[in-house]
This record gives C-alpha cells, structure tokens and sequence, in this order.
C-alpha cells in the first residue's frame, strides 16, 4: 500500500485561492489582445466573416480577423499587423450604424489592486486613407456588461493619413476597488464611407507592465475610476466550488491508497 500524507481541505482552498491569484497579476489580462489565435478570447456584436473574398466586409457591421485587409474588401489596405516580430493578425471591421453595439469586447478581466494604476491600450488604423473627418470614432469603456463608464476616446486619425498607418492609443486610470470587469471597444462614428478600422495589440494590465511602459509614462495622477463591477459569485457558488474541491482530493487519496 502506498502511503500519503493527509492534506487540510483549508490548504486545498488555499492553494486554489492562490492560483487564481497568479491568473490575476498575469501581465496582460487580456486574452489573445494580439489576435493571433484568431477569433477567439473575445466576443462582438458585429458579424464574423471568416472566409476571405473580396466583398466579405463590404457591409457594415461585419469583422474577420486578417493577416491583409483587402482579401475581405477590394477597397481596403493590404499592410500588414501592427505587432513585430511574429505577428501576422489583426482585427479589421467595417464600421456598424449602432453606436451601442461592442466593437470588441473582453473576456471578464480580474482587477486585483485598487488605487493602483492600469493601462489599457491598443493601436488602430483606418483600413482605407481618410479625409473629410470619415475615421471611425473610437471608445473605451469598462463596466460589467450592461453599465459602462467611459475610460476616454481613442487617438484621432488625422486626415490625410494613409490607410494601414497603425496609431498608439492609451488610457489610464485608477479602481476604487478591486472586481471583476468587461472592457470594449465601441465606434461613435456611423458614416457608410470610411468608417472601417484595424485594431491590433490589444493590452489591459497594470501601468508597470505594458508594453508602452515606461516610454510612455502617463500622468502621474490618473482618473480614478468606480465602473460597475461584474456581480460577485453567491455564497453557495462557492461552497459548491470549495466542496467539489474536497471531493476531487479525497478521490485522489483514494486512488493512492
């Protein structure tokens, strides 16, 4: 027979307490930001396409993943993704006429730390060369999946600038507490012509660990924001989860003896 030592279920929950907590200090909290797992870690309210030809994207409110824009609408840019290095993918939409609707949107991220400062970053391109103030007017909201709070307007694409130009954007601010959020993309703009937008790199994480940091350091006194939070699990969820922990040790210790 072999023998095994007893573990306390309070280490059991311990110990999975502490994995979560590794999960929430990861340095970017979100999932597949560069998007070259395609169209996965996220959700939208736009359509997905997800075979090129070249009018796949010519109605609005339908997105792909690309590697070139113009395989999915003959009026697009051909560059390439923003990341370097080994990045090929990238988000490309044609702009929607609902304002509400999720551009993209995260999975729930974990924000472990209150008044400390986190950064949510991105860069973006129009996908065609824009004049006439046609870009898309990008937001940055973060809430819990019905109220947002706005986290501030993305860089302007000036007119004149080259379709496939990627553009940094940021924002920065401070939690008043710790909880669990969405954060989304959202498109002010609803013009038919022009409204179509590349977003790539995608960060949400603490200030300290973006990529951006410390070239762009940021105001040294940022927003503080209180968005609404994703309701926390009831206390029956988690005796649920702590029992079905104990269960699974106590049948491994089973299986050992």
């Amino acid at each position: 027979m072999i023998h095994t030592h007893r573990m306390n279920p309070k280490l059991v929950v311990f110990l999975l307490g502490c994995g979560l907590a590794v999960q929430s200090f990861a340095s970017n909290l979100v999932t597949n930001g560069d998007f070259e797992s395609g169209n996965s870690g996220f959700s939208s309210d736009y359509t997905y396409v997800s075979s090129p030809a070249s009018n796949a994207l010519w109605d609005q409110g339908k997105y792909a993943i690309v590697t070139s824009a113009r395989d999915y609408h003959s009026n697009f840019t051909s560059a390439a993704d923003h990341t370097s290095g080994s990045g090929t993918k990238y988000f490309a939409a044609n702009g929607g006429t609902n304002i509400n609707q999720a551009v993209w949107m995260s999975n729930v991220l974990n924000v472990a730390l209150a008044s400390t400062v986190y950064r949510f970053e991105a860069w973006i391109t129009s996908l065609i060369n824009v004049s006439g103030g046609n870009g898309p007017d990008l937001v940055f909201e973060i809430g819990n999946g019905s109220t947002w709070t706005s986290l501030g307007n993305t860089a302007v694409i000036p007119n004149g600038t080259t379709g496939g130009t990627w553009i940094f954007t940021y924002a920065d601010g401070q939690f008043g507490q710790a909880g669990d959020y969405y954060v989304r993309l959202r498109n002010n703009s609803t013009v038919a012509s022009g409204n179509d937008l590349g977003v790539d790199d995608i960060y949400f994480g603490l200030r300290s660990n973006a990529p951006s940091y410390p070239a762009t350091l940021g105001s040294a006194n940022p927003t503080v924001y209180n968005p609404a939070a994703v309701p926390e699990p009831s206390s029956s969820a988690l005796l649920a989860l702590g029992l079905g922990g104990l269960m699974a040790w106590r049948r491994t210790r089973r299986s050992c003896e």
